[in-house]
């Protein structure tokens, strides 16, 4: 309640909620530090899971140390301390525990900031030999171990809650902090055996005899929980099995007997040291036959029951061993002597279904709730990485690694596993881990499961740090989501392999072939011969440049052959497909890349079955250019390119070179492809064009700037009287000036130049340089089997010169020309050469073209022309000239941009841009706009797609039933009837429009 007195608010403090009594006296007894504390306290409230819990820690924590007016200065001084002190009895009952038992090593931690640090061996083996020289008896030995693992748990988890410790330092320092302890221990149970088995020969000063004690689990991954089972193994060396120079046990006359009480001593020393509370629960099944087996083996014996008898499931946990404690010599003859059979070159693929079917069991006996074995839990990300460390480690030494979240990345830089599909799988492993952290941390107990009580478990989500009323729906939806994404990986990648697929997988990679593993790997499909498919596959599947990539490529094909073979089976000659794939495969170099690409994208894959099925010409081509499907496949990985970055590309390629063509054919080559592939994945037709026609231009210009320099350093650049060096462009027409260029398509061209000029070096005339620049053009251009130049729109034809001056070109143009040499100079645009000199001239082209008067029977004249380009195609299926083809269009567009304002048409003169533009300005209506546009594309496409089949310029279609059907089924008709229609209704309506308009 506010009341006002004297005009001033004041508050009755009857009315404000009255503290606790702890809090009262705190205040009372230690004033201004104990209001600060509080105050601050208050501050942290809104981000504590349970605020009434910190409040009761905090009272416990004071009343529990002797020195409170200390404790509640250092707390006022450091608020960073308060917050600590309070997260960590939000987190951890234990944790806070060790805190209240213990505040010197509270305060320790804080004051040093030590929760900031990530210790490695050197520091922790002095801090716990530091407590250990303290003391003297076994007894308070054993509670200094237990005393420094408490402090080094402490340290983490406040490390952890300040964000100063990630997750990966967090589970190495946990793991760090026991391989300390157990060295520790292994020295003080040495010393305990001491008296009755003796010493070292002390030859080398080491520390241990000829005894190993192997880490396994997360333990030898170095990626321990906070409550975990240590797993061990203990190995030793017997002395006539040991190397020259390696100290022996003196006073020792049964070894194995020592080993196994050394064992025995060290086990105890880690359970049950001190007062026997419990340090660590020590499991020991993971050793040779279990609990069954001796506690300790000879490392002889141990190296022969793993090659007799060793089970897949024991080849797995060995992927984890680490060298503890004990001698590093013999540790690491160990690990020489079994890396053969941890990491076979060709691993046995029933050992590898094993791995599979032992996941399964493990997930049958877990509960749903549970973390770490339950579906989507973090045994499905960990058996996913030991999986391809099975499959891959014998021939990848570097994937050999312990530690599951590294190794998630060497699996992606090995291209074994997707980048984006790791990143999920290392986030959602951390986010698992944490929650078994959070679980098992609270009161130092081994649990996974989360509690099935909604309150109990709204408990763990405000430890996972979710807030407010909606904290459990949310995290119960984080947590649902994760599982959910590490199965959908899991089942993907390892568990949802069958037999049927490890048996293709083992058909590409195992030793010789075999032929009745073919015939039953190859039952379902069409092939004649079986083993000689087997062959081709495997011949794919070998990775001639990139040996370490061998791997991923034999995984990466027998993950595409599920898609791949029916594929091929369904091609009329399988064997022969089949056949012709692996040639185009030859001139893969990374054909893992390859492989994957098909697989993601069914479309692609399919493109290249057709071509090995259908068109031995584009397999040719492949074969032709070494690395060019490669090239394709980083291409189409990447967005398509500008005109710009291809003219800088071009230009690059050549640099330096004095032979330019073999660069440009194999760039021209790939462009082409890549242009083929997105065109069958749905690029526009027009984009189509433009591509096509940027590429030309691209190439054509480079080749032609680079033979201008050669001859220009051989005869000098040819000059006018003035001194000025002539020029020479490249004008484009039909396709190519209209940016509508096809597959295979030649390049109609217009060379152009300046009058007069002369070579400094050899008196030769410009003109004449020019015409050899233009000539070497031509001839390099056809020889190397990049493009053809068509000259013959030139002045005069055949019969003028190549390359036509200015002068001469303006004297052509005066007088009155063909209606057909008029039109087709609309599509006339700068494509190589001079830009100032280009565009000169498409001005006096158009102008020239388009201004003349039209004689009286223009339309007839069309007319005439276009009835002759039907009958030179008279029995054929001519989609160009043919009834109806796509001339109709273009000759409309072109005969209806005559007496038009050169300025009124578009820079770029294609046939749709002339309709658009001739419909704006009323010379034709709009619905013939519309159709002719449409239908335009329909012919065109259907051409492109014809191209495409036979890798020629051909625009005749097949009649034959079988091939008119495949060319429907690649125009994307179901059936030939729906594809002969559509064919029909584009003509008509193009022959219809034609007529009314010409």
């Amino acid at each position: 309640m506010v009341v006002v007195v004297a005009g001033r608010p004041k508050v009755e403090t009857s009315m404000l909620p009255v503290p606790p009594p702890w809090e009262c006296a705190l205040l009372d007894r230690h004033g201004g530090d104990a209001a600060t504390v509080l105050r601050l306290r208050d501050h942290l409230r809104d981000h504590l899971a349970d605020p009434a819990l910190a409040d009761q820690d905090l009272q416990t924590f004071l009343e529990a140390d002797a020195q409170p007016a200390l404790a509640l200065r250092q707390l006022a001084n450091d608020p960073k301390s308060l917050e600590l002190l309070l997260l960590v009895g939000q987190v951890s009952r234990y944790a806070f525990d060790v805190v209240r038992q213990h505040p010197g090593a509270f305060w320790e931690i804080i004051q040093d900031r030590q929760y900031r640090h990530a210790w490695g061996r050197g520091v922790l083996d002095r801090l716990v030999a530091v407590e250990l020289a303290t003391v003297i008896d076994p007894v308070a030995k054993g509670n200094a171990l237990a005393r420094f693992k408490h402090r080094q748990w402490l340290r983490i988890l406040l490390g952890e809650l300040s964000g100063e410790l990630r997750f990966a330092q967090v589970v190495q320092q946990l793991s760090a902090v026991v391989d300390t302890v157990v060295a520790a221990a292994l020295g003080q149970a040495i010393a305990r055996l001491a008296p009755r088995f003796g010493t070292l020969v002390p030859a080398d000063h080491a520390l241990y005899p000829g005894f190993t004690v192997l880490g396994m689990g997360k333990l030898g991954g170095g990626e321990l929980n906070y409550s975990s089972d240590i797993d061990l193994i203990f190995v030793y060396e017997l002395p006539e099995d040991a190397p020259a120079g390696q100290p022996s046990w003196r006073g020792a006359t049964d070894h194995h007997d020592y080993a196994k009480r050394l064992g025995i001593e060290l086990i105890q020393w880690l359970e049950a040291p001190g007062d026997g509370s419990m340090l660590f629960r020590v499991d020991m099944r993971l050793r040779p036959e279990g609990d069954r087996g001796e506690l300790a083996l000879s490392r002889r014996e141990t190296v022969d029951y793993y090659y007799s008898v060793g089970r897949p499931w024991e080849r797995q946990a060995m992927l984890k061993a680490r060298a503890l404690a004990g001698s590093t010599l013999l540790a690491s003859r160990l690990s020489a002597d079994l890396s053969p059979w941890i990491y076979p070159q060709e691993p046995a693929w029933d050992d590898l279904e094993e791995s599979r079917s032992m996941r399964r069991r493990i997930e049958e006996r877990a509960h749903d709730a549970n973390v770490k074995t339950g579906a989507g839990g973090i045994r499905d990300i960990e058996f996913l990485v030991q999986f391809f460390q099975l499959c891959y480690g014998g021939r990848l030494p570097e994937l050999r690694r312990r530690d599951t979240l590294p190794t998630l990345d060497l699996l992606v830089d090995r291209g074994l596993l997707p980048r984006a599909e790791a990143e999920v799988l290392a986030e959602h492993y951390v986010w698992l881990r944490t929650v078994e952290h959070r679980l098992q941390i609270w009161e130092d107990r081994q649990e996974h499961e989360l509690p099935a009580i909604a309150e109990e478990r709204a408990a763990v989500a405000r430890r996972c740090g979710f807030r407010g009323p909606q904290a459990l729906d949310q995290f119960d939806a984080k947590h649902t989501a994760v599982r959910a994404a590490v199965r959908r990986i899991a089942a993907k990648h390892y568990l949802g392999d069958s037999r049927d697929q490890d048996a293709l997988l083992a058909l590409l990679v195992q030793g010789e072939l075999d032929p009745a593993r073919a015939v039953a790997a190859l039952a379902n499909c069409a092939f004649a011969n079986p083993a000689q498919a087997a062959t081709h596959l495997r011949a794919m599947a070998v990775e001639p440049f990139f040996l370490l990539s061998r791997s991923r490529t034999e995984r990466a094909l027998a993950k595409l052959l599920p898609r791949l073979l029916p594929l091929l089976s369904a091609t009329p000659e399988p064997d022969q497909t089949l056949a012709n794939l692996e040639r185009i495969v030859e001139a893969v170099g990374g054909r893992a890349t390859f492989f994957e690409l098909l697989s993601e994208r069914p479309a692609v894959l399919r493109i290249f079955v057709d071509l090995a099925g259908w068109s031995t010409f584009l397999v040719d081509l492949f074969h032709d250019f070494p690395g060019l499907p490669d090239d394709v496949i980083d291409a189409l990985n990447q967005r398509s390119r500008k005109a710009i970055h291809l003219h800088a590309e071009a230009r690059s390629l050549i640099r330096g070179l004095a032979e330019a063509g073999e660069p440009l054919a194999h760039f021209a080559a790939r462009e082409q492809a890549v242009v083929a592939v997105r065109d069958l994945e749905g690029l526009a037709h027009s984009a189509v064009g433009e591509h096509l026609t940027t590429l030309w231009e691209a190439v054509v210009e480079t080749l032609f700037a680079q033979l201008a320099r050669q001859r220009g350093r051989e005869w000098g650049h040819p000059r006018d009287a003035s001194g000025r060096p002539t020029r020479c462009a490249i004008i484009g027409l039909g396709k190519l000036g209209g940016r509508e260029m096809s597959y295979a398509s030649d390049l109609d061209v217009l060379f152009v130049c300046d009058p007069g000029g002369q070579c400094e070096k050899i008196g030769r005339d410009g003109q004449e340089f020019w015409f050899r620049v233009a000539q070497d053009l031509t001839r390099t251009l056809a020889e190397k089997r990049i493009c053809e130049l068509d000259a013959r729109l030139r002045p005069w034809g055949d019969s003028g010169e190549l390359v036509s001056t200015t002068t001469a070109l303006e004297r052509y143009w005066q007088d009155p020309k063909d209606l057909w040499e008029r039109m087709a100079m609309v599509r006339a645009a700068h494509v190589a050469g001079d830009p100032r000199l280009g565009a000169e001239t498409v001005a006096l082209l158009r102008r020239a073209a388009l201004s003349a008067a039209l004689p009286g029977d223009a339309a007839a004249q069309v007319r005439a022309m276009r009835r002759r380009l039907e009958d030179s195609v008279a029995g054929r299926d001519h989609v160009k000239r043919g009834w109806g083809g796509y001339v109709d269009v273009e000759f409309i567009a072109q005969y209806h941009c005559l007496h038009v304002d050169p300025a009124q048409l578009p820079p770029v003169a294609s046939t749709v841009a002339c309709l658009t533009v001739l419909g704006d300005l009323g010379r034709l209506p709009q619905e013939a706009v519309a159709d002719l546009t449409r239908d335009l594309h329909t012919l065109r496409f259907i051409e492109g797609r014809m191209r495409l089949w036979v890798g020629k310029a051909v625009s005749s279609l097949p009649t034959a039933d079988i091939a008119r059907q495949r060319l429907a089924t690649r125009c994307h008709y179901n059936t030939r009837a729906d594809f002969d229609l559509a064919l029909h209704l584009a003509r008509e309506r193009c022959r219809t429009w034609f007529s009314r308009l010409i």
